[in-house]
């Protein structure tokens, strides 16, 4: 399908479904159950749905020095169309997120996300019930730091902060329902500890609670990597020697036993026969 194609798709949901997002797109007296749409332009501006009167879409613009959604934007279909989009399902149990109006359709009618939303809370509450003392493994350094890099480099257009708090990074690590697991206070002494380490080499920077990825996280990661990299390349040299070793060590005593049968040293077919008479050989020539 041509661009053109789904992009005529796509406004032509836009219209169906702005009417539903902008109607419930508040807290109702239901506060668990609405949507909110947020929009990122070409400028990496940070917009808001808020209303939608005849074919336009009203938007509000975050103002990032009163942190409020402040200025007023009208936009047609066609611009709405063209901003970077997450449309995500306030719910009891924590929000569903869909990055475009196709996947919220999708969604919509097959009901897929929210399946898999319940199987993950399924889940959660199986292992916190019935593994809450299994000491869960903890993740080092650098792992964290580039799960906190893949983070700001993929932040959604609802995250108005490029920083992240402690919970924020315990519950990518573990998943939201990490605070019911027994060890929750370990995780958050580790994380917080990690976290600290990080800030402490210059790789993270805490401001008001949150900490901020710095561009020393990339050296300190493409670092990392070269260090792995030439470690397994060591071990894959050890391993070689090792089996280079054994190959000679085999070929030595081969070679010597040939020459003590050649003087008439060793018989070679009475070792031969004792060897195959050995139990743990008989049973490997019979799988032969």
């Amino acid at each position: 399908m041509s661009d053109n194609k789904m992009s005529s798709l796509r406004q032509k949901v836009w219209r169906k479904h702005l009417p539903r997002l902008v109607h419930r797109n508040t807290r109702p007296e239901n506060p668990y159950n609405y949507y909110s749409v947020h929009l990122v332009d070409v400028a990496n501006h940070r917009y808001l749905l808020e209303d939608y009167q005849e074919g336009f879409a009203l938007l509000t613009r975050w103002d990032y020095k009163s942190h409020g959604y402040t200025e007023r934007h009208s936009v047609s279909i066609a611009e709405l169309d063209e901003m970077q989009v997450e449309i995500i399902h306030h719910r009891r149990y924590g929000p569903v997120s869909f990055a475009g109006i196709i996947a919220f359709t999708f969604n919509y009618y097959t009901r897929f996300a929210y399946a898999k939303s319940l199987a993950s809370r399924g889940k959660g509450k199986l292992v916190s019930a019935f593994f809450g003392n299994k000491e869960l493994k903890s993740r080092d350094r650098i792992a964290l730091l580039n799960l906190l890099v893949n983070e700001y480099i993929q932040q959604p257009p609802s995250q108005l902060n490029s920083g992240v708090t402690v919970n924020e990074v315990i519950e990518m690590l573990y998943g939201r329902l990490w605070y019911k697991h027994i060890r929750n206070e370990e995780f958050r002494r580790k994380v917080t500890l990690l976290l600290k380490s990080l800030v402490i080499t210059d790789d993270l920077l805490l401001r008001d609670e949150r900490y901020f990825v710095q561009p020393k996280s990339m050296a300190t990661i493409v670092e990392h990597e070269k260090e792995e990299r030439r470690n397994k390349q060591q071990i894959k040299i050890q391993k070689n020697i090792v089996r280079l070793m054994l190959v000679i060590t085999a070929a030595t005593l081969l070679i010597t036993l040939v020459l003590l049968a050649m003087a008439g040293v060793v018989d070679l077919h009475k070792i031969w026969v004792y060897i195959t008479n050995l139990k743990p050989f008989r049973i490997l020539f019979k799988l032969i």
